[in-house]
């Protein structure tokens, strides 16, 4: 085919209206799958020399991911901020702080809904025709892996539910005190009164 058959055979083809809407539709789906690809990327990469999750350390963000170490540090570090927080008021003092979790921290994964619709035809006995449809629905968990593992991918990290917190005060003689800690722990935790126990210190 000389060069002259062939632009004539090019420009043929793109006057074609269909092939050309075709072509737009193919390269409209490349792109879009390319600029996905990127975003789940960067979403549920794993960094190079890490066994951590990015994300890791931003608990409060939708996909967030509390490590095994966090966890167990997590009711440490609330005692400590605590009974910090509580010796700055006026007449508490010296306090110690045990605080009670409902559970462990809750992760919501990411899943893929489908449904799955199947049509049977069948005669009767008259000659006439009964169509008997079906659809069936199905949630799969959406998993993330590298070359050796592959778990869930987690979109949501609840913290672990405060159910009741326990405080000794050195300054919990006083009443007055005593329930200014009530309330301040109350309003931080949202908690009722009576899951605020506090108690004197024993001097």
């Amino acid at each position: 085919m000389d060069k002259d058959k062939f632009n004539k055979e090019i420009n043929k083809m793109f006057q074609n209206k269909k092939f050309v809407n075709c072509l737009i539709v193919l390269l409209a789906i490349i792109f879009l799958w390319l600029a996905v690809s990127n975003f789940l990327g960067d979403d549920i990469g794993i960094s190079k020399g890490s066994d951590t999750p990015q994300g890791a350390q931003e608990v409060s963000t939708d996909d967030g991911l509390m490590t095994s170490k966090e966890l167990l540090n997590y009711e440490d570090q609330q005692k400590a901020e605590l009974e910090k927080i509580l010796s700055k008021m006026s007449g508490v003092g010296e306090v110690i702080v045990n605080i009670y979790f409902e559970s462990g921290e809750i992760q919501v994964p990411a899943t893929n809904s489908s449904t799955q619709t199947s049509e049977t035809q069948e005669e009767d006995t008259n000659g006439g025709t009964r169509v008997t449809k079906q659809e069936t629905e199905g949630t799969t968990v959406v998993m993330k892996s590298d070359s050796s593992t592959s778990e869930p991918f987690i979109t949501k990290t609840y913290k672990p539910t405060i159910t009741g917190v326990l405080i000794v005060a050195e300054g919990a003689n006083s009443s007055e005190v005593k329930y200014n800690i009530q309330k301040a722990v109350s309003n931080l935790y949202n908690l009722s009164l009576d899951q605020v126990n506090v108690y004197p210190m024993n001097n």
